[in-house]
């Protein structure tokens, strides 16, 4: 193999005698020769495999040369050998504080030498670069695991909070129906019945969560079924679509369908379909002011694709921070600001069925633009048995 090297050194002599020593040796080596700081620290050092720095160059110290090389890291973009004339234990402690992997005293160079120098050097780098890169790896998990563990503390008081809500309209709708508080006639037989759909209302909503959460876990330990079936997209749509007038009609949000250019069957999970046209409507509804609109689009952009569109006319968010969106257990700080009854796990649950049916899921947005979630799924989905 050839080694790219970079010889820095302002004598024309100890560059030439560098060059013969090198070829000398068994190393196959491609030099390029530069006489200056400046010169050396113009060249891209990441592509060499060593770097041979005199301690004296024309214009500057060699070893500050290097350290302004490091780009204030403690270790060079590639393996570096700092040479002068003369021992010097103080030039040596700079060179290796400088960053340097070894260092060379000209005068006692030998093919042999200077052979073992340059091996050893770029082995100490690659060791200390493989080394660096664990580090920085496990750094990056523990921070990670952190995430996770703050996000899933988060998750379960959101959760309760959500689950105490519709429990105590419960309880307490149920006690003043057995307790017969109101009376008997039929006016109070009408608030009875009134509070039996409060109840009905809330158990809905928590079958609802739990149900989120039991498939978002499922679809995470891959068991979650998939029924492959023929059903209408279009179809599909406007019944989720109908079960969301009421809300966005309160909300104040216009609530626009486009489905004329909709496929006419699909051949896929038309429950976890639904849930994906649900949870995206729902989330884009919440997030868009009053007196704005909500635009959904049902449509065929290619053979044997259906694409799925919801964009809001909301606020936006970072385009940088789009993938906190499918985070599970995480919400963005937008959603947090936005309604602190959102546990964080409707779009999630949306990219795990997306990619369980073979699809994907994308999201464009910008701070003040609004955010559109775009999801194109096979209008096949792949048989879940293989």
């Amino acid at each position: 193999m050839t080694l790219r090297m970079i010889i820095a050194d302002s004598n024309p002599a100890d560059r030439v005698i560098m060059r013969r020593t090198l070829n000398s040796s068994d190393l196959d080596v491609e030099l390029v020769e530069v006489t200056s700081a400046a010169d050396f620290q113009a060249l891209p050092m990441a592509d060499f495999d060593c770097a041979l720095i005199d301690f004296r160059l024309t214009d500057r110290d060699g070893i500050d040369a290097l350290a302004e090389a490091c780009e204030d890291k403690s270790f060079p973009p590639c393996p570096v050998i700092i040479m002068s004339c003369h021992g010097d234990e103080h030039t040596a402690a700079r060179a290796f504080k400088a960053g340097a992997n070894d260092y060379l005293v000209k005068d006692s160079m030998t093919p042999n030498t200077l052979r073992r120098t340059v091996v050893n050097a770029i082995d100490k780098w690659h060791a200390e670069d493989a080394m660096r890169n664990d580090w920085e790896m496990q750094r990056h998990m523990l921070r990670n695991a952190e995430r996770a563990n703050i996000a899933k503390t988060r998750f379960i008081s959101n959760l309760s909070h959500q689950l105490r809500i519709p429990l105590t309209a419960i309880m307490g709708f149920s006690e003043l129906i057995e307790s017969g508080e109101l009376g008997n006639d039929p006016a109070a037989w009408e608030k009875y019945r009134n509070y039996a759909a409060d109840i009905n209302r809330s158990a809905r909503d928590v079958l609802e969560l739990m149900s989120g959460i039991i498939d978002l876990a499922r679809i995470e330990n891959g068991d979650l079924p998939i029924t492959i079936e023929s059903f209408d997209p279009r179809k599909a749509l406007r019944d989720v679509v109908e079960t969301f007038c009421e809300h966005a009609s309160n909300a104040h949000v216009d609530l626009r369908v486009d489905d004329m250019k909709a496929p006419q069957r699909m051949m896929s999970d038309g429950r976890a379909v639904m849930v994906i046209m649900t949870n995206l409507i729902s989330n884009a509804i919440k997030y868009t002011p009053a007196g704005r609109h909500v635009q959904v689009k049902l449509c065929e952009p290619e053979s044997g694709k259906c694409q799925f569109t919801v964009a809001d006319s909301g606020g936006g968010m970072n385009p940088d921070e789009v993938h906190l969106l499918t985070r599970p257990f995480e919400r963005h700080h937008t959603q947090i600001a936005s309604s602190e009854d959102n546990i964080g796990i409707g779009l999630p649950l949306v990219d795990s069925l997306v990619r369980t049916l073979g699809g994907n899921l994308k999201f464009d947005t910008a701070i003040g633009a609004g955010t559109t979630a775009t999801v194109v799924l096979p209008l096949t989905a792949p048989d879940p048995r293989q």
